[in-house]
């Protein structure tokens, strides 16, 4: 995988995303979708008013790629799934909280079990939330298992 994503030195303030993603080494593929698409870019850069309540994303790893074979079509559509236009807590995670992603495109439903969290978009495949989150200045991000 190519290495562009680079940290901002000279921002002021806290990091956006953009920049704390720029080093997830377990998720460079989640990453080179997302720089694809101009409106997720403008999302985790901090600039959007789509996301001016603030923006939970929940990062497919590496592996969770891998597991679905070669890369699917609708992968914007993919990706807006993982996208939450507000922040969302681990703690309302664990408490059965439903929330709907980016431009509607799924319904998220999160629980947890034994202290794992998982979500689940509609009636697609479970997915392991993992990690407490990482913040940044426009929102939180959290690695997920799957994609949905």
């Amino acid at each position: 995988m190519a290495e562009h994503y680079t940290f901002d030195t000279n921002a002021q303030g806290p990091p956006e995303l953009i920049d704390i993603l720029a080093m997830e080494k377990s998720a460079t593929t989640a990453m080179d979708a997302i720089m694809q698409s101009e409106s997720l870019v403008r999302a985790i850069s901090g600039d959007s008013a789509d996301f001016k309540s603030g923006l939970t994303l929940l990062l497919p790893t590496n592996e969770a790629f891998r597991r679905v074979g070669p890369i699917p079509e609708d992968l914007e559509l993919v990706m807006q799934r993982h996208f939450i236009p507000h922040v969302v807590s681990l703690k309302s995670m664990t408490s059965g909280t439903t929330v709907t992603s980016y431009k509607g495109s799924a319904t998220l439903r999160f629980w947890s079990e034994n202290d794992v969290v998982y979500v689940q978009a509609d009636e697609r495949e479970l997915a392991q939330v993992r990690g407490a989150g990482v913040q940044a200045g426009n929102g939180t991000y959290f690695l997920v298992d799957q994609l949905f």
